[in-house]
């Protein structure tokens, strides 16, 4: 297959040869939530350089540039997002979707679907509460990866906004399994936990799913589980305090939330202090 690649998309234009060959590409779309491993197990299959490049393309941080179209929008993530092999990768969460039908009154993921082969991944952590804890603490410090500096700081404990981020969390998985059912859509369900030792069966469905050999190679990654005593800390301190003040009156107001991000002000107002 041709190498295929998009340039100039910074500025809004678009390209004639990605449009006359967009139909070629072979994606797959990792549907996860913040904190669940996808960022560590996107390292390692992009390390390979046929798996395409997994990131959060659907955030205008991660992409570059602010795209002025739907269009602009998809030949910008089948550029970042892919190799030369014409293969092309993209993680999404719940919040990427609406933020696709609220800007350009598009399903970005059903609109991929139809106009390319694609596979899916559904990603999933069993653990709500260390992947709520990690959320929080990353949010507050910005050190969403062990190779980022963050503020040298330790977020306080709080209760109630543990509750919320899990149940937020739970609101999300819950999103990808209905949407994925209404959809009648098949993918793989993959497990955080399952893949901590051994990352190989993430990499195997990415590599069947976009029809490439298994890459027979050392999978390396720069990036390190970021877990301290802090975590468990906060795991022992939630467990009391569930058992002692219930968790239903720190429930989110709203039953309905499209993403845990609407905490983000609320978190960043909270006081810190050093450990």
């Amino acid at each position: 297959m041709p190498v295929m690649a998009s340039k100039g998309l910074e500025d809004g234009h678009s390209d004639p040869v990605a449009s006359a060959t967009e139909h070629a590409w072979k994606g797959v779309a990792i549907l996860a939530e913040a904190r669940s491993g996808s960022e560590w197990l996107a390292s390692l299959a992009n390390s390979t350089g046929l798996l395409g490049k997994s990131r959060e393309w659907l955030d205008p941080d991660h992409l570059g540039f602010k795209p002025k179209s739907f269009e602009d929008l998809h030949r910008a993530v089948i550029d970042r997002g892919g190799t030369a092999n014409g293969r092309f990768a993209v993680k999404l969460f719940p919040r990427h979707l609406h933020w696709s039908q609220a800007k350009y009154g598009a399903d970005f993921l059903a609109e991929c679907i139809r106009r390319h082969a694609m596979g899916l991944i559904l990603l999933e952590r069993r653990d709500r509460l260390r992947q709520a804890i990690s959320y929080c603490r990353a949010k507050v410090t910005g050190h969403w990866k062990s190779t980022m500096d963050g503020k040298d700081l330790v977020p306080q404990y709080d209760f109630a906004v543990l509750c919320q981020v899990y149940f937020r969390l739970e609101q999300s998985y819950a999103f990808w399994e209905a949407y994925l059912r209404m959809a009648d859509l098949p993918y793989d369900h993959l497990f955080y936990e399952d893949l901590v030792n051994d990352p190989r069966p993430y990499l195997a469905s990415v590599a069947r799913l976009l029809s490439v050999e298994m890459p027979d190679c050392e999978f390396k990654t720069n990036l390190q589980l970021q877990r301290d005593t802090y975590t468990e800390e906060w795991v022992e301190r939630f467990k009391d305090d569930a058992k002692s003040k219930g968790v239903l009156a720190h429930m989110p107001d709203k039953m309905a939330p499209r993403n845990i991000d609407n905490l983000a002000r609320f978190l960043l107002k909270k006081q810190m202090r050093l450990s």
